[in-house]
């Protein structure tokens, strides 16, 4: 392979590791974002049950005060019973008592339901609690596996960026715009490989003369169909041929 073919192979690879660092650079801060949402998310949840629990009590308390207001209901029934002097009133009062007695059973069971609602609340507050745990303390763990990423994402980057400065210094400046050039129009691809007959980057077969002269890797040849710079790399049979 001719040495000016080499240094756009060597400077494709160097400029595509480039362009896949910045992009991963670029993915980190909605990484972050992502575990800030998640957070967040659990965080509304447990807000939403503790609502709940306290809508719960507030029902409970409610109740409760209906159950004294009945129970001072029926104390004076119960004084009022001397007061009675006919069997007509004696049984009016009764139905009174019956009445508030029935009354206070209702209240009472609505109270247990709510008390078996407040253990599932109490359960879903501690599970949401939980989950607030687990979401911040994951989000630590991968927030310093971020920073680390970063970092050594940069550091690639400012390496790649010295090896491509020794790459450059081959090549000449019209060729280099040319590769440049390809690389702005073709989605940062100017230097791709010929896979049989075929270019690897638009899948255009290409004619018998130009696989001819890509075989030989000794002069710069372009696909006729996407302009990138074509190489051949033979296998592992024709390279001990």
């Amino acid at each position: 392979m001719i040495p000016a073919l080499a240094s756009l192979l060597a400077l494709q690879k160097l400029d595509s590791a480039a362009d896949d660092a910045a992009k991963r650079l670029e993915e980190l801060p909605a990484v972050e974002a992502a575990l800030d949402e998640r957070v967040a998310a659990a965080a509304t949840a447990v807000d939403a049950a503790r609502a709940r629990l306290a809508e719960n009590h507030a029902a409970r308390r409610t109740l409760e005060k209906d159950v004294a207001a009945v129970d001072a209901r029926l104390a004076r029934f119960n004084d009022h019973k001397a007061a009675v002097k006919t069997n007509q009133e004696f049984t009016a009062l009764l139905s009174e008592i019956d009445t508030a007695r029935a009354e206070k059973d209702r209240i009472e069971e609505r109270i247990l339901l709510l008390l078996e609602e407040a253990d599932a609340i109490e359960a879903d507050v501690a599970a949401a609690e939980a989950d607030v745990a687990a979401a911040r303390k994951d989000g630590e763990a991968t927030r310093r596996e971020l920073a680390s990423e970063h970092k050594a994402l940069e550091e690639r980057i400012a390496t790649i960026d010295v090896t491509r400065k020794g790459e450059l210094a081959g090549l000449e400046p019209a060729l280099l715009a040319r590769y440049q050039q390809l690389r702005k129009g073709r989605r940062g691809i100017a230097v791709t490989a010929m896979t049989g007959e075929i270019c690897s980057a638009c899948l255009i077969r290409l004619r018998p003369h130009v696989v001819q002269q890509v075989r030989r890797n000794d002069e710069i040849v372009q696909c006729e169909s996407c302009q990138r710079i074509l190489y051949f790399e033979p296998g592992p049979d024709e390279a001990g041929a």
